[in-house]
């Protein structure tokens, strides 16, 4: 009996014994696969459907750029962005206050900040714009705390350099000076001045030199460049040089001055038209079309269609439009005496028309081949009392000479303009590279 009491006590105490272990190595285990660092896992609480956090990267404000194509209104950009057509107009004539809207162009960025909206898909509340319509000034149109959109039209600061660039023309100037990087600001206003005197289709021979110096404007920020004015200018033509400087006259304007104080300008221009070529001459010749010898009573210039075309003087538009053969055609009378006509033209710069006063070297249209013709290119003629007359057979006299004190003040101007272009020109001199247009701009 005693033997079957101790027998129970014993297998009831090793029972217990091997729960113990078990409960000890069970311990253990689980001790070891807990995280380490004190790391405390968070509960999210469960969130109905509708009520889901929306990140805050969705909720906004957005920002993005709007890219302007031809043909592209303020309005219509921000209504395929998104914006409310209603706001879209609203803010196009916030910024008529500001901004010509013909005057927008494809190279234009527009910036702007929305806010999307949970109530209406695709649909976007625009809280700012910012737009730079040029290198010199920016605008914004941004909300007030009212929440009414208010225009600011700010200046922006640019630094300010002098810049000179000379080299070796291969081709021709404008093209030569133009693959180098020369701006094409520069360039249109050394051909304008040089025009009085030099024939940009026959004066230049490879190895001729030019020189010029003039003002550049960039944006520290944006690292933008545009070029100013054009204050001095040298074309070395087989060993004749010819110097042209810029000089502020009573008037307050400028113009440009020969070496003896002579103004550049003459009474007509001697070729109206940038970086072309003379592709037919005054007089008889087989005509292209018709096929036959027919005396040609202008002068052709070869040039892309597009290329601008500039008035040869001061004058009043007699005569623009479609005309017969010439296609689109200006005639332009300068006084009682001469008059100029311009033909085939692709079309006319905007403004123009019977009456209206132009400039000398003013923009008047841009080339193309409307009318009889086999190709793009500018016919253009010298009439006298309504007659055509060989352009070459008129010699252009000086329009002026200053004289007294102006004279001298603009021979101290000059002056310290060749001093300036000796101190840029021995800092970078020219070298001549055979493989491709010399340019050294500083």
């Amino acid at each position: 009996m005693n033997f079957r009491i101790n027998a129970r006590i014993f297998a009831a105490i090793l029972c217990l014994v091997l729960a113990l272990a078990i409960a000890v190595h069970d311990f253990w285990l689980h001790r070891q696969e807990k995280p380490q660092d004190n790391f405390i896992p968070q509960l999210q609480p469960f969130l109905p459907t509708e009520e889901k956090v929306v990140p805050d990267e969705e909720k906004g404000p957005k920002e993005e750029t709007l890219i302007i194509h031809k043909g592209d209104t303020l309005t219509s950009v921000l209504v395929t962005a998104g914006i409310n057509k209603t706001q879209a107009h609203k803010v196009a004539d916030i910024l008529k206050k500001a901004f010509n809207p013909k005057d927008l162009r494809p190279d234009h960025e527009i910036y702007i900040t929305y806010m999307p909206l949970k109530e209406k898909q695709q649909t976007r509340e625009l809280e700012s714009l910012y737009f730079r319509p040029s290198i010199e000034e920016e605008i914004w149109i941004r909300r007030n705390d009212n929440g009414e959109f208010i225009l600011e039209k700010l200046p922006v600061k640019l630094d300010h350099v002098v810049k000179q660039a000379t080299g070796i023309i291969r081709d021709s100037f404008y093209v030569d000076a133009g693959k180098s990087g020369v701006p094409k600001r520069i360039l249109h206003e050394a051909i304008k001045a040089f025009s009085y005197d030099v024939d940009f289709q026959r004066s230049f021979h490879s190895g001729d030199e030019y020189a010029l110096v003039f003002d550049l404007y960039t944006d520290p920020k944006t690292q933008l460049e545009q070029a100013g004015d054009l204050t001095y200018a040298m074309l070395n033509l087989q060993g004749k040089k010819l110097a042209i400087y810029r000089f502020k006259i009573k008037s307050g304007d400028y113009e440009y001055f020969n070496e003896k104080g002579e103004s550049v300008k003459k009474g007509l221009l001697r070729t109206p038209i940038d970086g072309a070529r003379i592709s037919s001459g005054y007089g008889n010749r087989r005509h292209p079309v018709l096929g036959y010898t027919k005396q040609h009573k202008g002068v052709d210039f070869a040039a892309p269609t597009g290329t601008p075309i500039m008035a040869s003087g001061d004058g009043v538009i007699e005569k623009i439009g479609p005309w017969a053969s010439y296609g689109n055609y200006i005639r332009i009378r300068h006084n009682s005496e001469f008059s100029t006509a311009y033909a085939h033209l692709s079309r006319f710069s905007k403004g123009l028309h019977p009456g209206k006063r132009v400039k000398q070297a003013q923009i008047i249209g841009y080339v193309g081949a409307t009318g009889r013709t086999t190709g793009p290119h500018l016919h253009y003629e010298l009439l006298r009392h309504n007659v055509q007359i060989n352009p070459s057979s008129i010699k252009m006299l000086p329009a002026g000479k200053l004289s007294g004190q102006e004279l001298k003040k603009f021979l101290i101007h000059k002056e310290k303009m060749d001093k300036l272009y000796q101190s840029l020109h021995t800092k970078q001199p020219i070298v001549e590279n055979k493989s491709s247009p010399t340019l050294n701009i500083k």
